[in-house]
């Protein structure tokens, strides 16, 4: 019989953040539970939460279990401590928290026992200058009728600065499948744009983008997940969550936000 195999590995993280990581492989044939993680912290009101999972064994076709009746807290590096209600089985949130420019953000989840933990600095935030969209070469429309455009993010980014980021886009309120994640090595300093290429849109469609500063332990996180699977949780990410066995990520992110509408 199979089980869960894990493999912790401990690194000094050599950024910032100055925390451990952990490596997580996983042998999914009848393994034992993880949870999963995904928390994050704005620097807006009311975009601000914690979402607590577990997974479910490679033998069970059961939903996730959603994690509810935790304790969870987010305590920023000034001694501000926000705990966080459940409004939803397994959603966590506080209305109140937001996040401000340099301050390092502390995770503390305790949930059936366990203990979970993770931090995150929030990085000044890169606005956006403008959207703009192009159409797609008609052999790649999907419906050879009707014209597909693609989205663009202008941005400029800060000049003699390490800067992380990630890109995602909406139509209406829904989070379109895909994500874009990118450091500045190429561009330092200069004005810039990227495609978001995993989203297309149609005449008339609303769209907005938020561009993300993140830090470097999200960035390689959200690299390894376009590499991998797609956007879906892979099975061995590299994870700033400690503690209990986790997937999954936390993070403090300066959000610059704006809508193109298609014409």
């Amino acid at each position: 019989m199979k089980t869960l195999k894990i493999t912790l590995i401990a690194i000094c993280a050599v950024t910032i953040l100055t925390s451990c990581e952990k490596e997580i492989d996983l042998d999914l044939a009848n393994s034992e539970q993880l949870y999963v993680v995904e928390g994050i912290v704005h620097d807006s009101l009311g975009d601000n939460y914690v979402l607590i999972s577990k997974t479910r064994p490679y033998n069970n076709n059961n939903a996730i279990e959603k994690v509810s009746n935790a304790n969870v807290r987010i305590v920023d590096n000034f001694g501000n401590t926000f705990t966080l209600y459940e409004i939803a089985p397994g959603h966590y949130t506080d209305s109140t928290l937001q996040g401000i420019t340099n301050r390092t953000y502390n995770l503390i989840i305790n949930a059936q026992g366990e203990t979970i933990t993770a931090n995150s600095q929030m990085f000044p935030r890169v606005n956006i200058d403008s959207l703009s969209y192009e159409e797609l070469t008609e052999a790649f429309w999907e419906n050879p009728n009707i014209p597909e455009y693609r989205v663009r993010c202008h941005f400029t980014d800060p000049v003699n600065t390490e800067n992380f980021y990630r890109l995602k886009a909406f139509l209406g309120s829904e989070q379109e499948d895909g994500f874009l994640s990118l450091n500045d090595e190429f561009f330092d300093g200069s004005a810039t744009y990227f495609p978001i290429f995993e989203s297309t849109f149609y005449q008339g469609d609303s769209v907005n983008i938020q561009l993300l500063s993140i830090d470097e332990v999200n960035y390689r996180y959200f690299t390894a997940l376009t590499a991998s699977q797609g956007g879906q949780v892979p099975g061995n990410p590299i994870t700033n969550l400690n503690g209990a066995d986790a997937v999954g990520y936390f993070g403090a992110y300066a959000k610059s936000s704006q809508n193109i509408v298609i014409q």
